[in-house]
C-alpha cells in the first residue's frame, strides 16, 4: 500500500517536472494535455486521473515549484537563535534564487499571462505561495520589531518594498533572455545585495559599511 503512494506521488512529481518545461518552451496555449502526455509516456486519460485539466496541472507546476522556498522560509522563521537582519538577509536570498535561478521561476511571466484568463490560477497561486511567503516574512519583521532591531513600518509599502524588485528583476531577465550581455544589463548578485540593505537601512537595521 505505501510503496504503491509513493510510486503514485513519484509519477506526479514526474509529471510536475516535465510539464513545467513543456510550458516553459511552448507556453501555455501550445502545450495541449496530449502532448504532456505523450511527453511522459502515459495516456491522455491516465494524465487525466491525475489532474483534471491543463489549468490544474500548471497551477501544480508552479505550486509545487514553489513549496522547497516556502519550507526553506518556515526553517528560518522556526530558528530565532539567528540576528533578525541576518535572519531576513537569508530569506531574501531564498527569494532571489527561487523567483531568479529556479525553471518555476522563469514562469513569472507566463503566469501573469495565464491568470487573466483562468482566475483560479491567480487565486491557487496566491493562497498557496504568496499569502504564506508574506506571513512568514512579515512574523520575521514582527519579531525583528519586538527585539528592537527593526523599527515599525507600514505593512502594505514593505512588501511593495520587498517583493516588488525581485519580480520586475525576474520578468526583466526572461523579456531579454536572449541578450548575450544579459548579466551585464540585470546582473542577479549586485543588484539582490543593493536590495537587501536597502531593505534593512528602511527597517532601520544596521547595514554594513563596504
Amino acid at each position: 500500500m505505501n510503496m504503491e503512494i509513493a510510486g503514485a506521488e513519484t509519477r506526479r512529481d514526474e509529471i510536475i517536472r516535465i510539464s513545467t518545461q513543456l510550458f516553459l518552451e511552448n507556453g501555455f496555449a501550445g502545450t495541449s494535455m496530449s502532448k504532456v502526455a505523450q511527453a511522459c509516456a502515459m495516456t491522455k486519460a491516465s494524465l487525466y486521473h491525475h489532474f483534471t485539466g491543463k489549468d490544474a496541472l500548471f497551477i501544480a507546476c508552479v505550486t509545487d515549484g514553489y513549496a522547497p522556498a516556502l519550507d526553506d522560509l518556515r526553517l528560518l522563521e522556526a530558528d530565532i537563535s539567528l540576528d533578525p537582519a541576518d535572519r531576513l538577509r537569508a530569506a531574501i536570498r531564498i527569494l532571489y534564487d527561487k523567483t531568479i535561478h529556479s525553471d518555476v521561476g522563469r514562469m513569472s511571466p507566463l503566469i501573469a499571462e495565464v491568470s487573466r484568463a483562468f482566475p483560479n490560477v491567480a487565486r491557487s497561486f496566491h493562497q498557496d505561495y504568496i499569502a504564506p511567503q508574506q506571513d512568514i516574512v512579515w512574523h520575521m519583521i514582527e519579531d525583528g520589531q519586538a527585539r528592537g532591531v527593526f523599527r515599525g513600518v507600514d505593512q502594505k509599502a514593505f512588501f511593495h518594498l520587498l517583493f516588488g524588485p525581485i519580480v520586475t528583476l525576474s520578468l526583466s531577465r526572461e523579456m531579454f533572455t536572449s541578450f548575450d550581455d544579459l548579466d551585464d544589463h540585470f546582473p542577479v548578485k549586485p543588484l539582490r545585495d543593493a536590495h537587501i540593505d536597502a531593505i534593512l537601512a528602511h527597517l532601520g537595521a544596521k547595514v554594513p559599511q563596504p
